[in-house]
């Protein structure tokens, strides 16, 4: 059992145990690298990334995704607009061009989940269906891991046979940008930190109210704080970038986990705090 094990082997053990659920195949499609990350207690979305491989001489297009972990499941695309990150449901379904493969990774497109039926849990398999213009259904489970995790860093295990094996999702470079998304009742905010490092970064803020409308508020500040304590809180006030966008300029002292609030002033003696777990690196 892994009590007796030594301490550094116990480490290696969870490592190895998160490289992305085994791939699914139908027809010209490989489905792997399916992943999600472990939210805080109450959250209602999480996000989901998978790689899709597409052997065909023939396209085809993922038109939607359902799982019983979740009232709905969405199929997001994010994309810059006047320089600001925006998130938005793909309405016409992700197009899976022939002889290439489609990675939905964080701080790109990505399956949204929606309406969590319990939190997501370090080690679980969310068992998803994806549907396609060609290929069909197509079951897959998306593994769980840490909060705050890039993804999986190893290839899909030897057992798999070569033919349907998709590749790996790479890890993002310490210099992209961190991204999540923080849903409450009345507010949701996209959150996305640049670079996503230990240092001086800047932190983007877009809110929208619960049906995902932009959502405009007298204020906003900020606060980065260390859970264990080692760091000061660091609570900045943020600029006004639009209308249902924020921005502040702030320095991550060292790099590791972080919890992220937002206090959001809607109107004067309303306020909505907000919070989250981050990993800076």
């Amino acid at each position: 059992m892994l009590h007796h094990l030594p301490k550094t082997m116990i480490v290696m053990a969870a490592a190895l145990a998160f490289i992305g659920a085994a791939p699914a195949a139908a027809h010209d499609l490989i489905v792997g690298q399916a992943w999600s990350r472990a939210t805080p207690k109450g959250a209602k979305v999480a996000a989901g990334y998978v790689a899709i491989e597409n052997r065909g001489a023939a396209a085809d297009r993922l038109l939607s995704a359902s799982s019983a972990a979740a009232d709905k499941v969405e199929i997001h695309r994010m994309s810059m607009q006047d320089g600001i990150m925006t998130m938005r449901a793909i309405e016409d379904g992700l197009p899976i061009p022939p002889d290439q493969t489609v990675t939905l990774a964080p701080g790109g497109d990505h399956i949204m989940f929606v309406g969590l039926t319990a939190p997501f849990e370090e080690g679980q398999r969310i068992p998803v269906a994806l549907r396609f213009e060609r290929a069909g259904r197509i079951d897959v489970d998306f593994e769980v891991g840490p909060v705050g995790t890039k993804g999986p860093k190893l290839q899909i295990a030897s057992t798999v046979p070569p033919a349907i094996a998709a590749p790996a999702v790479k890890a993002a470079p310490a210099d992209e940008p961190f991204f999540t998304h923080i849903c409450g009742i009345q507010v949701m905010a996209d959150v996305t930190i640049t670079p996503g490092r230990h240092g001086p970064v800047e932190i983007l803020v877009k809110l929208e109210d619960g049906d995902e409308r932009p959502l405009s508020v007298d204020a906003l500040s900020v606060t980065l704080s260390s859970p264990d304590r080692t760091v000061a809180p660091l609570a900045a006030s943020a600029e006004r970038v639009s209308a249902d966008t924020w921005k502040v300029r702030t320095t991550a002292a060292t790099q590791g986990k972080w919890s992220l609030s937002l206090g959001i002033d809607m109107k004067p003696g309303e306020r909505i705090d907000m919070a989250a777990p981050i990993l800076i690196e």
